[in-house]
């Protein structure tokens, strides 16, 4: 998501403000020269999600760790390429969401299925994978919601914005469920919208805890499994989805709502600062 640099703030974490946003923004120019078309990198980005999870399916030797990383940090940039290209080139389009976002769905499957499967109880990891996969799409949920309600709010826009209900089958779940646990109206979009100059306010308290968030993103993860890789026991990045991602949405959710519950207070008179 890309925030006006007119705001004194910004959201975006700093694995992504210096290095993959850089990596794309480099790549981007050629792929416009070469009239690449973005549903073509939105598939070679999912081609690295493969190759990245063929790389972890031998995750007990460090050499393919390093590769099957440097493999998803290939997928990311192509994932923010993707996007930039079709805007640059007009070829924008629900097609090219429907690419965008089956590949970004399929590319952690293409990554953890394998690590499962390598364990002599694979079976029984499988499980494990794919109940972690399930947390996983929740916590994604509510992390692009609570990003999206920033980036709203920062435009001035004080009632939720439902994506609409198109695409893939997995897209509409996924707008269904971050509809219902992220992107709803809150009592500090009446605040906001009743006193506008508490905004500025809003953004600054807002943005570091969302910023915050990051170990629920993909490159959160992305940056969890090769450490558990090498710690020797890949099947803790599941547990860390599970109990260690859970716990950690809780608490961020209760700061983000203590932090708006501050700015409501601030704009009835209660509090002078927040």
């Amino acid at each position: 998501m890309k925030v006006s640099t007119a705001l004194p703030v910004h959201i975006h974490d700093l694995t992504n403000r210096l290095v993959i946003h850089r990596l794309s923004a480099a790549v981007l120019p050629f792929a416009v020269r070469s009239r690449i078309h973005p549903n073509v990198v939105s598939l070679t980005g999912l081609g690295f999600a493969v190759a990245s999870g063929t790389a972890y399916y031998h995750w007990r030797e460090p050499q393919f760790v390093a590769l099957g990383f440097l493999l998803m940090i290939a997928w990311h940039v192509c994932d923010g390429l993707d996007g930039q290209l079709a805007r640059a080139t007009g070829r924008a389009s629900a097609l090219g969401r429907l690419v965008d976002g089956v590949c970004d769905y399929l590319a952690f499957f293409a990554v953890l299925i394998p690590v499962a499967i390598s364990f002599p109880d694979w079976g029984d990891k499988l499980a494990l994978c794919l109940t972690a996969g399930a947390a996983h799409a929740v916590q994604a949920a509510w992390y692009e919601g609570e990003r999206e309600a920033w980036n709203r709010r920062a435009r001035g826009v004080f009632v939720a914005e439902p994506r609409p209900a198109t695409g893939s089958w997995l897209e509409v779940g996924h707008n269904a469920l971050e509809r219902m646990i992220g992107t709803r109206t809150r009592p500090v979009d009446l605040a906001l919208s009743r006193q506008p100059e508490l905004r500025t306010r809003y953004l600054a308290v807002a943005a570091p805890r969302v910023r915050a968030l990051m170990p629920i993103s993909a490159n959160g993860r992305t940056l969890a499994l090769p450490l558990f890789c090498l710690m020797g026991h890949a099947e803790w990045f599941w547990y860390w989805e599970l109990i260690g991602l859970n716990l950690f949405a809780v608490v961020m959710a209760v700061i983000l709502r203590r932090g708006e519950a501050r700015i409501v207070a601030a704009s009835d008179g209660v509090l002078d600062s927040a």
